[in-house]
C-alpha cells in the first residue's frame, strides 16, 4: 500500500492547520502542452475576458484543469478549462468527474436530513441508537455523542493524520464504514487511542474528517443499506447528478480527472486512492452534477419537479447550529466571507484537488470552482502560494460576474 502523506495531511481543507511538504511524492511529469511555470504577476496582467482571465490564472497558479459554474435556481453557466489528464491530452469537459475532497461532506449531511425527515434518524439522539453499539468520549462517559455533533465537528472525536493514513489504500477502501468506526472510535479498536478524543462533546468545534466516517456508519445503520446505495437511490439518481459516485467502483473511470501535484516547475500525476472514511472526502462528481446539487439547495429541496427534501429541512441544513460554539457552522455546511460576500458552502482540499462550493447568503446564486490541482495544499509552503491566489482571483471574478447578471 502506497500512502500519500499529502492526502493524509490535507484530506479536508477547512480548519486544518497541518503543514506538510507537497514535493514528497510522485514522479515529476512535464506539463506537455502546458508551460512548466506560470507568468509573473507583473507580466502585463491577465486579460479582461473571462476565458482569458481564467486561463492566465491557471497558468500562473499551476492548475492543470478546472471547471467553473455560476448557478441560480433556474440557470447554470458552465465553463471548463485545461486538462483532465495531461499525459493523454484529454481536456476537461462538463462531464469530467473530479474528486471533491471535503465538499463531499455536504452530500453526507444532506442524506442525514433525508433520514431525519423519514423518521429514521434523530439528530440529537445518541449515535449508538443507529450504530447498535455505544460510542463515548473516554473522559466523559455517559455524555451522548449525537449525529448533530458529528455534522458540526463538535463530537469531541478528532483527527490523527498518522492514524488515518492506515485507512487509505490504493484503489477503493478495504474497510467498511462500520469497520472504520469500530477501529477508530471504539476502545480496543485497531486504530483506537484515547488521544483521538479532545474537548467534551458539544462544547468546542474541532474540524474532524474521521467524524464523517462515523457519520457514514450512522447513516447506514439508520437507512438500512450502504451509504453508496442510499445515495444513489435518494440523491444521485433523483437529481440526475451526471454519474456521481462515492467510490471508483461507482463511476465511469474514463471520465475521471487525474489529480496532480505541482512543484512550481512541472506536474506529477498522483493517481486515485481509497479512503475508509470516504463520506469526508471521496465523492467524485462533475461540474454539471455539482451545479444540479446546488440548484436543489437554491430551490430549497426540489429540482425538475423532484423533491428530495422539504423546504424546512433545507433551511435547517443551512442554519448556524450553536453560535455559542461556532458562529459559522451549520449542518455540514459552513459560513464565511469571500470577496466581501457572505457565503455558505464548503471548500475541499486534498492531494490533487482544490475545490469550492459557495452559495451566497443574499442574491440567490452560487459559485462552483473545482480543479485537479493541489493548489490549496501546496499553499502551506510560502513559495508555492500562487495556486491559492489564482483560485481566489477566479472566485472574485466569478462573483463579480454573478452579481452583475
Amino acid at each position: 500500500m502506497r500512502i500519500s502523506w499529502a492526502l493524509v495531511a490535507l484530506v479536508a481543507l477547512a480548519g486544518c492547520d497541518a503543514a506538510a511538504d507537497p514535493l514528497d511524492a510522485g514522479a515529476s511529469v512535464d506539463a506537455g502542452a502546458r508551460p512548466d511555470a506560470g507568468p509573473a504577476r507583473d507580466a502585463g496582467g491577465p486579460p479582461e475576458d473571462l476565458d482569458g482571465f481564467v486561463e492566465w490564472q491557471m497558468e500562473y497558479g499551476g492548475i492543470p484543469g478546472a471547471a467553473l459554474a455560476i448557478v441560480t435556481a433556474d440557470d447554470v453557466e458552465l465553463h471548463t478549462y485545461g486538462f483532465a489528464e495531461i499525459e493523454e491530452d484529454r481536456p476537461v469537459d462538463a462531464h469530467t468527474l473530479f474528486i471533491m475532497a471535503s465538499v463531499s461532506k455536504l452530500f453526507a449531511a444532506t442524506r442525514a436530513m433525508q433520514l431525519v425527515e423519514a423518521g429514521r434518524l434523530d439528530l440529537d439522539a445518541p449515535i449508538g441508537d443507529a450504530l447498535g453499539y455505544t460510542v463515548e468520549h473516554p473522559d466523559h462517559p455517559g455524555t451522548a455523542i449525537t449525529t448533530r455533533m458529528l455534522t458540526t465537528h463538535t463530537s469531541g472525536l478528532e483527527d490523527s493524520f498518522a492514524t488515518l493514513a492506515t485507512a487509505i489504500s490504493e484503489g477503493d477502501p478495504t474497510m467498511t464504514l462500520d469497520e472504520f468506526t469500530r477501529a477508530y472510535a471504539l476502545e480496543g479498536g485497531a486504530l483506537y487511542d484515547d488521544s483521538l478524543w479532545g474537548p467534551p462533546p458539544g462544547t468546542e468545534r474541532s474540524y474532524c474528517n474521521a467524524c464523517f466516517g462515523v457519520l457514514g456508519a450512522v447513516l447506514e445503520g439508520a437507512g438500512g443499506d450502504t451509504l453508496r446505495a442510499q445515495s444513489e437511490e435518494a440523491l444521485f439518481a433523483p437529481l440526475a447528478l451526471d454519474g456521481a459516485g462515492w467510490l471508483l467502483a461507482d463511476v465511469d473511470a474514463s471520465r475521471l480527472a487525474m489529480p496532480y501535484g505541482y512543484n512550481g516547475r512541472s506536474y506529477r500525476p498522483l493517481g486515485h486512492q481509497g479512503v475508509a472514511f470516504y463520506p469526508a472526502t471521496s465523492l467524485r462528481i462533475s461540474v454539471t452534477g455539482l451545479s444540479r446539487f446546488m440548484q436543489m439547495i437554491l430551490r430549497r429541496g426540489e429540482l425538475d419537479g423532484v423533491r428530495v427534501l422539504p423546504e424546512a429541512r433545507v433551511d435547517e441544513l443551512l442554519t448556524i447550529q450553536d453560535p455559542s460554539v461556532s458562529r459559522r457552522q451549520a449542518i455540514g455546511f459552513s459560513e464565511r466571507t469571500l470577496d466581501g460576500t457572505r457565503f455558505i458552502g464548503h471548500s475541499g482540499s486534498t492531494d490533487g484537488a482544490s475545490n469550492e462550493l459557495l452559495i451566497a447568503r443574499e442574491g440567490g446564486y452560487g459559485l462552483v470552482v473545482i480543479t485537479n490541482s493541489d493548489a490549496y495544499f501546496r499553499a502551506r509552503v510560502p513559495s508555492l502560494q500562487q495556486g491559492e491566489e489564482a483560485i481566489d482571483a477566479i472566485i472574485a471574478r466569478l462573483n463579480s460576474r454573478a452579481m452583475s447578471r
